[in-house]
Formats: C-alpha cells, sequence, structure tokens
C-alpha cells in the first residue's frame, strides 16, 4: 500500500509527492526554528507593528535617556578630538593603554623605557587630556 502525501492549500486538501511533502516540512521546520531564535533573542519584526506607519511609538524605550545618549555622544568626539592633538608617540602610549588594554610594563618594555618613565609619560599625557577637555561638562 503506497503512502499518499497531502498539503493543504488554500484550505483544500491537495495531493503531492513525497519529496514535495518532506521539502515543505523541512523548510516549515526550519522556519518555525528561526521564529523560535528571533523570539529568544527579542528581535522586533516591521510587520509585528502597526498598518498605520506609526513606528515610533511602538518601538519608543522609554527608559533611555535621549539627552544622556546625546551627552554622552559629545564627551565620546570631544576625546577624540583631543586625542587627535596629541603626537604620535603619544597616541599611541594612549590607544595601547587605554585601548588595547595593555599594561604599563608591556609597553614600556616595547618602548624600551622604565616603568617608572612610562608612568610620567602617561601622566603628563592625562593632564594634557585634561587640559584640552577642560571646557567639557
Amino acid at each position: 500500500m503506497d503512502k499518499k502525501y497531502y498539503l493543504f492549500v488554500n484550505g483544500k486538501k491537495v495531493y503531492v509527492s513525497e519529496e514535495i511533502y518532506k521539502v515543505y516540512w523541512q523548510e516549515k521546520n526550519h522556519e518555525n526554528y528561526l521564529k523560535q531564535i528571533d523570539k529568544e533573542n527579542h528581535l522586533l519584526l516591521f510587520s509585528s507593528f502597526d498598518k498605520d506607519g506609526h513606528f515610533e511609538s511602538n518601538i519608543t524605550d522609554e527608559s533611555i535617556d535621549l539627552n544622556k545618549v546625546i551627552q554622552t555622544q559629545m564627551m565620546i568626539e570631544a576625546v577624540r578630538d583631543a586625542i587627535s592633538k596629541l603626537s604620535d608617540e603619544e597616541k599611541d602610549i594612549i590607544q595601547r593603554l587605554y585601548y588595547d588594554d595593555e599594561s604599563l610594563r608591556t609597553v614600556a618594555e616595547t618602548k624600551k623605557i622604565s616603568h617608572p618613565a612610562l608612568l610620567k609619560k602617561r601622566n603628563k599625557i592625562l593632564r594634557k587630556l585634561k587640559e584640552l577637555l577642560k571646557d567639557i561638562k
């Protein structure tokens, strides 16, 4: 007895081959898996919003202080600008210590200077940056 395979298309039961049946359900299961992953990662789809085009009221997060975000972005930009005014050696020291997270000892060794000498240079650079940023609040 041959097994018959059916799918529902527009509410009607339609006979299909075993191959089409298996491919359909493989895709359907994969789609459900992806939906589950999206749900677990809190992904919002535009299709889930109102059809009136008022997306912003649906995605606004009231817990975010927009003024704080703007102030932070302005401060970051000011720090970048101040760093750009440093010499290449000073920029390298700041980059390695604060962006690349290298230790004072490691940087001192690669620059072939003593740890205290690098500490002194770092402090001088930080004072220079503080002066460049004194008008920023």
